[in-house]
């Protein structure tokens, strides 16, 4: 089991973006080698993402259409965050992150499953926490 945020699926499916160990995790995925799960947010962060991308000449109207198929067709099963409001804020702080990115890591912390990311705030709070992390940042 993985858990996958939207810099992940960014990395692998932008075609001016790249990422040789995000990429494998979600080919695995893709390929149903691998389970993955994110947070409720993560389809709408990437589609929020590709079309930027687009409106700012990133890539065509062909391949804007091809991401969203991909993301149409990644088998990511969507989780809540399970935690009040006030909590949830406050560990997001601790950790240095926005509340969007702290979900993500919410989610992989209560299932224990490594966190794919291209953030690196995501990335250091994961180190901060000694919580598995798939990333092509050093």
């Amino acid at each position: 089991m993985l858990v996958v945020d939207a810099s992940a699926f960014a990395s692998w499916a932008f075609p001016d973006e790249q990422g040789d160990r995000v990429s494998q995790a979600l080919i695995r995925v893709m390929a149903e080698e691998e389970s993955a799960t994110s947070a409720a947010i993560f389809p709408i962060e990437a589609l929020h993402a590709a079309g930027k991308a687009l409106a700012r000449g990133r890539f065509t109207p062909s391949v804007h259409q091809h991401v969203l198929r991909l993301l149409s067709r990644l088998p990511v099963a969507l989780s809540p965050v399970r935690i009040s409001p006030l909590e949830f804020w406050d560990w997001s702080q601790a950790l240095g992150l926005t509340t969007y990115d702290a979900a993500y890591l919410k989610v992989a912390v209560d299932l224990r499953a490594p966190l794919v990311t291209m953030d690196r705030a995501l990335w250091q709070a994961c180190l901060k926490l000694d919580h598995p992390v798939i990333t092509d940042l050093n």
